[in-house]
């Protein structure tokens, strides 16, 4: 038995001990008016629970049938005779009955409630053991679905790969020109950016099958644009036209760099096969309010509406087989909602595509303030 209900127990029996004595000295009659006959019963119903109080209660019963006994032998006026003892006798036991009634009412719907509340408890944490086990196995179904992904974009990446190696071969013809031509060094410049985005494509199998969460930065989209804009004219050729109307102030967003480079190239290539023939492709970027809205818009076919509305599917595509795997702008999704931001699209058949990214807009990094400093000084 625990020392706090050990303690209760010798308290109560110390009460009723009192109490047996001053009935026995006194008699029942003299007690009539006292209320704290009742504070054993309260006591052992609300530390002790039914069965105490119900023993603490028998102990009660005998001991105002010893008080009775008493004012029968002490011949106390209404109560010399057995049957006076007894009339007087009842209204106490009466008493002391129904506050033990009312006591182990109120001590069962306590302790069925309590019950009600361990059960719920003890659901919560099963719940809560489901819940872990359901993440861990979403986890690890997710994982495997990117190492899936991981093997059906193997079979696009020698397409992807090959449109930066005739990059690279067009500026090495390039190259072949006199050596006094002043644009030599620039189209190098353009070899060596190329060979770095085919090494950021492979990075994009690398992102696409780690587990470990992408490396978010925060960089101006403005810039990035500008510096994608030579490889994808490169990309879509001298058929295909390519505009940019951007913002003047630095749109700030916080993603993972190459996977932004990977997604806009992704996102042109498309422009590019839905424009067969020619056409233009537009890079457009604003500030409105607190977020940063990119599109990206085409003249091409455009799109039915069902097949818009699984356009950002992973494996959905309408190409054939041997140019794309559907995997590109289900991968453009994923970033740009892991980023806090929306994308969407507006298409008809007919009418081209645009693709319209809102993303938050971010404060200027610590560099980025101290270059503003420095160039105001």
């Amino acid at each position: 038995m625990p020392l706090p209900r050990k303690i209760a127990v010798a308290l109560i029996a110390f009460g009723l001990v009192l109490l047996a004595i001053s009935h026995y000295y006194y008699g029942l009659a003299a007690q009539s008016g006292l209320l704290l006959s009742v504070l054993p019963l309260l006591f052992a119903g609300l530390l002790l629970g039914r069965t105490g109080l119900w023993l603490t209660a028998a102990a009660y019963f005998a001991i105002l049938v010893l008080g009775s006994w008493m004012d029968v032998r002490h011949g106390v006026a209404g109560a010399s005779t057995v049957g006076d003892a007894l009339s007087s006798l009842l209204q106490p036991v009466m008493g002391c009955a129904i506050v033990a009634l009312i006591l182990d009412r109120l001590i069962l719907k306590s302790d069925i409630n309590r019950r009600r509340s361990d059960d719920l408890a003890l659901l919560c944490r099963q719940l809560e053991i489901e819940m872990q086990e359901k993440e861990r196995s979403q986890a690890q179904l997710t994982h495997s679905q990117r190492m899936d992904s991981l093997g059906k974009l193997a079979g696009n990446v020698a397409h992807d790969f090959n449109n930066l190696l005739n990059i690279i071969l067009g500026y090495a013809t390039q190259r072949m020109a006199p050596a006094h031509d002043d644009g030599a060094q620039q189209r190098m410049s353009k070899i060596v950016d190329a060979t770095r985005r085919g090494k950021q494509l492979t990075d994009r199998l690398l992102t696409l099958a780690r587990a470990d969460p992408p490396t978010r930065e925060v960089f101006d989209a403005n810039s990035a644009l500008i510096d994608l804009l030579p490889m994808i004219r490169s990309m879509l050729g001298e058929r295909i036209r390519v505009e940019s109307m951007l913002c003047e102030a630095a749109a700030w967003i916080r993603m993972d760099y190459a996977e932004f480079e990977a997604g806009v190239l992704n996102m042109a290539k498309n422009a590019g096969d839905a424009m067969p023939q020619n056409g233009t492709f537009r890079v457009e970027s604003a500030i409105i309010g607190d977020e940063v809205r990119l599109s990206f818009s085409d003249d091409g076919h455009g799109m039915k509406p069902e097949i818009a509305a699984r356009v950002f599917e992973p494996f959905f595509t309408t190409k054939p087989r041997t140019q794309g795997t559907g995997i590109g702008l289900a991968v453009v999704y994923r970033t740009v909602v892991e980023s806090n931001g929306h994308i969407e699209v507006r298409t008809a058949p007919g009418r081209g595509a645009c693709f319209i990214l809102r993303l938050p807009l971010r404060d200027a990094p610590a560099y980025a303030a101290d270059a503003q400093t420095a160039s105001t000084v």
